[in-house]
């Protein structure tokens, strides 16, 4: 009897190990802090947790990001996050398309699959965007390449991402608490028109959240970047 209750046990410890890193509470708002690479604060950004769906083992949300940068004119943008879960693996993508589609002073409400798929065809966007992490990623598992093109305000930018590979499990302390994250580290280059840029970067995700800290240092060891969700809201 003793050995099958600590099966019972067992079992319940392992199903609720399984979670996705993102936020499912419809709601809940999650606010962070980005910083340039002298450690001055540059942008906040507010994101609130929204169209959260389950459909079998699939799990859904939308992250709306409302980025609000200091010292310059016409400060504000927006962009969405697309997560799902299926149980094994978090998959997410920025929707590339959003921030373009509300520069247009188009509806937000109008803001639908057909407008999207419009709204790549404009901008002549071709590749893949989205990433995946691995239910309980071991340390040293490699993350999938990818690459994406698109022209936004004019300008073909091209980004790839590579040599992408989890770094283990990690607690991380910011003013919105503290959260046991894994640690993933690639490598993002960035070619706008003739100019590129290459950083390293390294991001710590927590399950039931998401991003939790960002830092970037150029191929020189140089802070390029720092970003910190510093409070978290919840409906």
């Amino acid at each position: 009897m003793k050995k099958f209750l600590l099966c019972v046990v067992a079992l319940l410890s392992s199903h609720v190990m399984h979670a996705q890193y993102f936020c499912s509470e419809e709601g809940t708002e999650l606010r962070y802090v980005n910083y340039d690479g002298a450690g001055q604060g540059i942008s906040d950004e507010n994101i609130t947790v929204t169209n959260v769906s389950k459909e079998g083992n699939m799990l859904k949300a939308c992250y709306f990001d409302k980025i609000v940068t200091t010292k310059v004119k016409d400060n504000t943008t927006y962009t969405l996050y697309n997560w799902s879960y299926d149980g094994e693996k978090t998959v997410c993508a920025e929707d590339l398309m959003y921030g373009p589609y509300i520069d247009s002073d188009s509806d937000p409400q109008g803001y639908n699959e057909q407008a999207r798929m419009r709204m790549l065809d404009e901008k002549k966007f071709n590749g893949d965007n989205s990433w995946s992490l691995a239910e309980n990623a071991a340390a040293g598992s490699s993350m999938s390449d990818r690459y994406y093109e698109y022209i936004p305000k004019m300008l073909k930018t091209e980004v790839t991402i590579s040599g992408g590979s989890c770094l283990g499990e990690e607690q991380v302390s910011t003013t919105a608490g503290k959260f046991d994250c894994v640690k993933i580290s690639y490598l993002k280059r960035t070619k706008v028109v003739l100019k590129t840029t290459t950083v390293r970067v390294t991001e710590w995700y927590a399950k039931g959240v998401g991003l939790v800290k960002s830092e970037s240092f150029d191929l020189k060891g140089k802070p390029a970047g720092k970003t910190l969700l510093v409070k978290i809201t919840k409906k």
